[in-house]
């Protein structure tokens, strides 16, 4: 009955052994396609989950090939419309370093090498740092890895991406990069 064990573990030691270990994994950002910028959460062997990109016109973000979980469309006069919680159309309005609407205050707050966000997305706690050494969303710390991963060793087979001029943390698209991290599902809880 050893024998038998023995038997059937030897196959988990052996894969085991052959899974390269996640820092000695190279990582690549992945092509979000025509997008000005855009941020990705991807797990192991750089499986993209869900991003969350804009352009020109509007801010997108959903899972791997499905629908938009959450969209925000500029409106000529600078404010945000998109669905809200409850499905019906909300309006967000953008002005100096606040986004505000229904349930929403969010104060984006330059940091040293990046940004900060704080206060409420659709009555949810918003707080969110990211510079280029690492980033905080609320008590969940990332390190930014060589490659420009964002990893955590609280959720170790979950790291992100900013891709495009979401990596421009010297100087943060505004309010872009912050709808896109909060319409993504990044920064509140």
């Amino acid at each position: 009955m050893r024998l038998s064990l023995a038997v059937k573990l030897v196959p988990l030691v052996l894969a085991a052994c052959a899974t390269s270990s996640p820092v000695e994994r190279t990582r690549t950002a992945p092509d979000l396609g025509p997008v000005k910028g855009g941020i990705a959460w991807l797990m192991r062997d750089d499986y993209l989950l869900r991003s969350s990109v804009w352009n020109d016109a509007s801010v997108v973000a959903g899972p791997r090939g499905g629908p938009a979980a959450q969209y925000f469309n500029r409106e000529v006069d600078g404010r945000w419309k998109g669905p809200g919680q409850d499905g019906l159309t909300v309006e967000l309005v953008v002005e100096g370093s606040r986004i505000t609407g229904p349930g929403v205050d969010v104060t984006f707050t330059r940091v040293e090498g990046g940004f900060r966000l704080a206060g409420l997305w659709f009555k949810r706690n918003v707080d969110l740092v990211v510079d280029a050494k690492g980033a905080r969303d609320h008590a969940t710390r990332y390190v930014r890895e060589a490659s420009g991963a964002y990893a955590s060793s609280d959720v170790p087979n979950l790291y992100l991406f900013l891709v495009g001029d979401a990596a421009r943390l010297e100087d943060p698209p505004w309010p872009e990069l912050a709808l896109a991290a909060l319409a993504g599902g990044w920064g509140w809880q």
